[in-house]
């Protein structure tokens, strides 16, 4: 019959084996001794320690000899806290030819200190074009460590063709910093992405292409800023310049909002055209074709209605407004 302390030393081991688990540590040769919860970090000692195999030099018989000096290797967060594992490594030693080896693990490769979970979390940040430092802070490691990591990536680009229909764009990337991006409009794929949007950028990269692949595009979409467009010229020469639908639509929203902003400012901020239109503005700037059959209570009107039935008590409350939200409304649906 076992004893209580041998039971208790059993479920011991198994609950650390779940525990390495649920922290998405997932060999089975590592088991944790202690965890420390530090003010700043949470810090995780464990072993790497299985049955060797034939010795790989002269296939003698391997026997465990000691622990390695633990190493240091930065993981994942846990619970909230940037963790760091000190795994002991157990060594071996051949009985043969005395040669000793230090025990792998998929968890962090051989001769290097970045866990395999870090190294993935790096490249999804790496992909979401977060900027190097944003990503050290965010993980707790050093911004060499993550330049190391993007100089891994390779980069190859098509330059024997381009679509027929491109769609070029910006996005910020960074604070206070824009990119130029260019896609096939029909397959949503990108082409390029260039880390600024200056005509000179722009014009060197596509220059790349040969003025046959260039001469195929047909019609290039861009916003209504009018900045892309001497440089289309240049590039594109057989292509038409189209308007983007969602810029024209954002351009045609922005000269409405203010008039709401404006005709709220007319009334008391305590009376009831001031509260509707602070509080269902959104409404008014929605397609009238996708507003929601589905009835909500209104705090504001004190009542329960539909969305059609809130904008038809707006206008009775601030008649101004509907002649610019017709209007509206009629250029959104010639916009389809």
């Amino acid at each position: 019959m076992k004893s209580v302390k041998q039971i208790i030393r059993k479920h011991h081991i198994g609950q650390l084996y779940h525990t390495t688990e649920l922290i998405g540590i997932k060999d089975k040769n590592i088991t944790l001794d202690k965890v420390f919860q530090h003010k700043t970090h949470i810090e995780v000692w464990a072993r790497l320690d299985y049955t060797p195999k034939l010795c790989q030099l002269c296939h003698g018989k391997q026997i465990k000899y000691d622990f390695q000096k633990p190493s240091k290797i930065p993981f994942l967060e846990i619970n909230g806290f940037p963790s760091l594992i000190r795994l002991k490594k157990r060594r071996f030693q051949c009985k043969s030819c005395r040669k000793v080896t230090v025990a792998e693990t998929n968890l962090v490769r051989k001769n290097c200190q970045i866990s395999e979970p870090l190294r993935l979390k790096i490249t999804q940040k790496l992909i979401n074009r977060k900027a190097l430092t944003h990503i050290a802070q965010d993980l707790a490691i050093s911004p060499s460590t993550v330049h190391r990591k993007l100089k891994q990536f390779t980069f190859k680009e098509d330059f024997s063709q381009l679509p027929e229909v491109l769609s070029i764009d910006e996005f910020s990337y960074q604070k206070d910093k824009l990119a130029f991006i260019a896609q096939d409009f029909e397959t949503k794929k990108i082409i390029t992405i260039l880390d600024n949007r200056t005509q000179t950028s722009i014009r060197n990269h596509f220059f790349r292409y040969s003025k046959k692949a260039r001469n195929r595009v047909k019609i290039v979409i861009v916003d209504m800023s009018g900045s892309y467009i001497p440089i289309i010229k240049i590039l594109f020469p057989k292509a038409e310049i189209v308007l983007d639908r969602f810029h024209i639509v954002q351009h045609m929203n922005q000269p409405l909002n203010q008039t709401c902003i404006q005709l709220m400012k007319l009334f008391d901020k305590k009376s009831l055209e001031y509260r509707s239109l602070k509080f269902y503005w959104k409404l008014v700037l929605k397609d009238s074709r996708k507003l929601s059959l589905h009835r909500f209570y209104s705090r504001t009107f004190r009542e329960t209605i539909t969305p059609k039935e809130c904008l038809t008590k707006i206008f009775q409350l601030v008649p101004k407004l509907k002649r610019y939200y017709d209007l509206y409304q009629f250029l959104l649906f010639h916009l389809q």
